[in-house]
């Protein structure tokens, strides 16, 4: 099944990027968003036939994107600190000979290593776009909304390729660990 989703243009700091419409308000982690603004690709359409709803306007992209940036940057310093409490504590019991369950502390330590490097991850692209380092700086830019360009995937078996054939990394990856991705794409199906 083939579906066309809407892609919100926008300038900032003299540069275009592109951010997905529709998925970024269906994501169930906010720290995926950042995988959803692209280099703006002059080759899509800006028309099409039955596309998804377009659930990002472009009288709110500004505050969206200033807000995504500020509950990133407070969420990776939230997991950087909550993995480091659990080591700390693991490794004081751990000292004075308190079994603890080895493999149960090693599987929620590498889970919450997973989520800080999500975080920071997604930290990285949005400093890399706004051009800020924190979220007293955000006053200082302007986010300007451009036109609206559809983009054609279709799921196979499993996978999500664009219009040209190719297998989109960020949506395969997003259809396998994301629900609200999951469910918002094979609701349409």
């Amino acid at each position: 099944m083939k579906v066309e989703v809407p892609y919100l243009v926008f300038e900032v700091n003299g540069k275009e990027y592109m951010i997905d419409a529709h998925f970024s308000r269906k994501l169930e982690r906010i720290e995926r968003v950042s995988t959803l603004i692209r280099p703006i690709d002059r080759t899509l359409s800006k028309t099409a036939e039955a596309p998804l709803p377009i659930l990002l306007q472009k009288n709110e992209i500004e505050g969206f994107l200033k807000n995504l940036f500020v509950e990133v940057y407070e969420r990776s310093g939230e997991k950087l600190n909550k993995r480091l409490a659990h080591m700390r504590k693991w490794n004081i019991l751990r000292l004075i000979g308190i079994p603890t369950g080895f493999s149960r502390h090693v599987e929620k330590d590498e889970q919450l290593a997973k989520e800080n490097r999500e975080a920071m991850l997604s930290l990285a692209i949005l400093r890399k776009i706004l051009g800020v380092k924190t979220p007293t700086e955000l006053d200082k830019i302007k986010i300007v909304p451009k036109e609206y360009l559809y983009y054609r995937i279709e799921l196979k078996n499993r996978e999500i390729f664009n219009e040209k054939g190719e297998k989109d990394g960020i949506y395969t990856q997003l259809l396998e660990i994301d629900g609200g991705f999951r469910h918002a794409l094979l609701s349409m199906i």
